[in-house]
């Protein structure tokens, strides 16, 4: 019996996937249950495994950085390694950005003098096509008579030149043609959609860390290091308990508010931006939060995070104070409706009963989806994170 292998739907919004790699050949015994390839989905890598047993006969499609619709079928897997199969030759095609192939052209560079030009015999048609692709004509070669261009010599410079379009000399600037990832695409179609359809609103505020600051101190010298992250995460998923829709998510069009408190860290890796997700945080202490978090950033960096650390994120903090950063405004993170950006601390000036102090503060930065959490509901979130963090005493 011959059966299709498919791109899998991995999510409620997953539409197309970046085929990663197969983890067996064409003519190879495949047990159900066991790996067959490896697919990119909203920057999460997915080992999807086969649904039937049998031999991987033909492959449709290989690994590539184009996408490929879900559903659409990518292998055949027969029960026997000899079984007769009929591949339709209306095969779905990829959707791929299809781009007119321009010719690259060169501007003709001001040093070169008329008189020069006008030396040169060349054909009017040939000379015609020359300025049309603003082709110097000094650099190629006549083929006619007394060395005269002709249009095939044209032609044959146009085509000759090609290969040089990754990297060219225009205008006295050189470039070098970067192609897109397909985690950078994710990224770039996620944050798209975020700006397009979500309604983002912002506000920003100074919170004072020095209380903060000897807790994590007092830990060091009991021999627990903690980064502020963890501490952020760790107040943060309680005070989403008594405002639940800080952490909701909007799905098919629904508002969906959770009993439990997920929250996703923004990781840095090579190509881009990785979200992973702390479960449960309200219900864990800092210690699992800090080792949560270690292990979600090497796995991210390693190219090992599976969807299982990445669904859930609900509320997202990206802190980019390690950078010396002071403060930004964060992109929501769909279908989260919420994310918070922290910038380094530093010293400023306070005035407190009637006293001048010098105190140790960060900003903290909030964008929030306007659809479903209003400006007063935001702003109390934040007074209370901001009161629990300048005066905690313990932990």
């Amino acid at each position: 019996m011959v059966r299709e292998i498919i791109m899998p739907k991995l999510g409620e919004t997953m539409e197309e996937g970046y085929l990663v790699s197969w983890r067996k050949k064409e003519g190879e015994k495949v047990e159900k249950g066991e790996v067959l390839f490896e697919v990119m989905s909203d920057k999460t890598n997915f080992e999807v495994e086969s649904p039937y047993s049998g031999y991987l006969r033909k492959i449709l499609y290989q690994p590539s950085d184009q996408p490929i619709p879900v559903t659409t079928v990518i292998a055949y897997l027969t029960d026997t390694p000899d079984e007769p199969i009929e591949i339709s030759e209306k095969k779905e095609e990829v959707k791929i950005d299809e781009k007119k192939e321009e010719i690259p052209v060169i501007e003709k560079k001001e040093e070169i003098k008329e008189e020069k030009e006008e030396r040169i015999k060349i054909s009017p048609i040939a000379r015609k096509l020359a300025e049309e692709y603003k082709i110097d004509i000094t650099k190629i070669k006549g083929t006619g008579p007394d060395g005269r261009i002709e249009k095939k010599d044209v032609l044959e410079y146009i085509e000759k030149i090609k290969g040089e379009i990754e990297k060219k000399e225009e205008i006295g600037l050189e470039y070098e043609v970067i192609k897109w990832t397909p985690l950078r695409k994710i990224i770039a179609q996620r944050l798209t959609e975020s700006k397009r359809t979500i309604p983002h609103y912002y506000f920003q505020g100074k919170i004072i860390v020095d209380n903060l600051l000897k807790i994590k101190e007092m830990k060091e010298k009991e021999g627990e290091k903690y980064t502020i992250t963890d501490f952020l995460i760790f107040f943060a998923s309680r005070v989403i308990e008594e405002f639940p829709l800080i952490g909701a998510e909007i799905i098919d069009d629904e508002i969906r508010v959770y009993k439990d408190v997920n929250i996703g860290l923004a990781i840095s890796v090579q190509d881009g931006l990785l979200v992973g997700s702390i479960k449960k945080a309200n219900k864990k202490t800092i210690k699992e939060i800090s080792e949560d978090r270690k292990t979600l950033i090497e796995r991210a960096r390693s190219g090992k995070l599976t969807h299982e650390d990445t669904k859930g994120t609900n509320f997202v903090i990206s802190n980019l104070g390690m950078y010396d950063v002071e403060s930004f405004y964060p992109i929501i993170n769909p279908p989260g409706v919420a994310i918070m950006g922290v910038g380094k601390i530093e010293k400023g000036v306070f005035v407190e009963n009637e006293g001048i102090f010098i105190k140790n503060f960060m900003y903290v930065s909030f964008s929030f989806d306007h659809r479903i959490i209003d400006g007063a509901y935001a702003a109390s979130f934040y007074k209370k994170f901001k009161e629990v963090i300048e005066k905690v005493s313990s932990i």
